[in-house]
């Protein structure tokens, strides 16, 4: 979900017609235009369409698109779409990274990228959550509250931010596929993105060919409540991998033992951490130092440095762990829309966090009801909108559809996809060892490849090699 991605370079030239152009359908008139980390020529355009749908003659939102054209002349009508996660991620600025994970499906098909209202250079919502002038804000609460009511402020004055949850993108998309002249599309989506292909093929099932959901999120998941437990499961398979990891286990002989010490330390509230660059000190938050743990057990990549980061705290060496705290949270402003993230979860999910739920969700784990707290606060700040009638319900749909999970994701449990995969009547899920969040290799990118020329899951193997867990930091 914290990808850096490459920014395009706004370079359009002369206008040309339009791909696919179908007469008496939404007008996109492309052009030329370039990207940094991509070779091969592109088009973009824009769509202009209301921001909220059922006051037509309103406001209006430009929603930016981007084609990569199939390197044969006679392209197939169905296109690769990304449907980003977050919620918060622009599709657009990482065009050059999706050009080449699907190099091989792009000879005779268009790679189609649309940044979803709300983020990149469709009326971005953005959110600048850590401040240079208050770092110490961000070593206490993931959600500053001063920040967001701001943030909340100075966007209400130019957006509707009611206007931006799953089913407001969806309209568009259908838009955009109609105004190219597409015919069914190829989805693929990772994260909270997934939430998006259930949305737009529960209102436009005969608009899609074939789907690819990694690390799928159920349309009813009332994210965050999930979290805690999640973690805590990931925090376990972190223990049980370094104690069976003889370098690890050497380094770190007392890992759980450690990590008790340092929550009780962190519990008494008297860890003062020096900010880098600058003299001053802060205090570092229990549940704030958790969270920023959670987020990095999303794949043993990023988890590879908590034991190391957990034992030179035991030590008393704190300054590791607030230095990466604090850069994690100062690179997450560019990359993701923060305002579009409280527009649709605050909507979509916080809203139906029952009270005498959250207890049993988070009680004895190490992130307790830090991140729910935090987020429903947050949520107060924000505006909201009552969502369509049984929009959470389960999807149900006979689009094929690959579900992928990893095994050693920390952010999003196996029972998700399994909850999420239950409607899909033409489904293979494929569950892959050692592998963390929306993560890719070799074997799906068969996987994905025989799907989407094949158009179907019919004859697919629903397995990949377990992925080795790298190495850990040691010193």
């Amino acid at each position: 979900m914290n990808t850096f991605w490459l920014r395009v370079l706004p370079a359009i030239l002369l206008a040309v017609p339009a791909l696919h152009a179908v007469a008496d359908e939404p007008n996109i008139v492309l052009a030329p235009c370039r990207f940094a980390d991509l070779a091969r020529a592109a088009r973009c355009g824009t769509l202009s369409v209301p921001e909220n749908p059922d006051k037509p003659g309103g406001r209006r939102l430009s929603i930016s698109v981007a084609v990569i054209p199939a390197a044969n002349a006679a392209a197939l009508a169905d296109p690769i779409v990304i449907l980003q996660g977050g919620p918060g991620e622009d599709s657009i600025s990482s065009a050059g990274f999706f050009a080449e994970r699907f190099a091989s499906l792009l000879d005779n098909r268009d790679l189609l990228l649309v940044d979803q209202r709300g983020t990149g250079k469709s009326g971005a919502l953005p959110c600048a959550l850590y401040s240079a002038g208050d770092p110490a804000a961000s070593l206490r609460d993931v959600f500053p509250l001063a920040v967001i009511k701001r943030c909340a402020q100075r966007l209400k004055a130019r957006a509707d931010l009611t206007q931006y949850t799953f089913d407001r993108f969806a309209g568009d998309l259908e838009q955009v596929r109609r105004g190219l002249g597409y015919g069914p599309l190829n989805l693929y989506a990772g994260s909270f993105g997934t939430r998006a292909a259930q949305v737009y093929i529960r209102r436009f099932p005969a608009s899609v060919r074939t789907a690819y959901l990694g690390s799928a999120v159920p349309m009813d998941a009332a994210s965050p409540l999930a979290f805690a437990k999640t973690a805590e499961a990931a925090l376990e398979m972190l223990f049980t991998a370094c104690a069976a990891d003889a370098k690890c286990r050497e380094a770190f002989p007392r890992l759980r033992e450690d990590f008790r010490a340092v929550q009780l330390r962190l519990d008494s509230g008297t860890v003062s951490v020096s900010i880098p660059g600058s003299a001053a000190m802060a205090t570092l938050n229990r549940g704030r130092v958790a969270e920023w743990m959670r987020s990095r057990l999303y794949r043993p990549q990023s988890a590879a440095m908590l034991p190391w980061i957990i034992h030179r705290a035991y030590a008393g060496d704190w300054d590791p762990l607030a230095k990466d705290l604090l850069a994690d949270t100062r690179d997450a402003d560019p990359d993701l829309s923060f305002g579009l993230f409280l527009s649709i979860t605050c909507s979509e999910d916080v809203a139906f966090i029952r009270e005498q739920d959250i207890g049993a969700e988070t009680q004895g784990t190490f992130l307790g009801d830090y991140r729910v707290r935090q987020q429903q606060a947050a949520c107060k700040e924000w505006p909201t909108r009552t969502l369509p009638k049984d929009y959470r319900a389960p999807v149900l749909s006979a689009v094929p559809t690959l579900f992928v999970s990893g095994a050693a994701d920390g952010g999003t449990p196996l029972w998700y996809a399994e909850r999420v995969a239950a409607g899909f009547s033409n489904r293979l899920r494929v569950i892959v060892k050692g592998q963390g969040h929306t993560e890719w290799s070799d074997c799906l990118a068969q996987l994905y490849q025989r799907l989407v020329r094949g158009g179907a899951v019919r004859g697919l193997e629903p397995s990949c090699p377990n992925v080795p867990r790298p190495p850990f930091k040691l010193n």
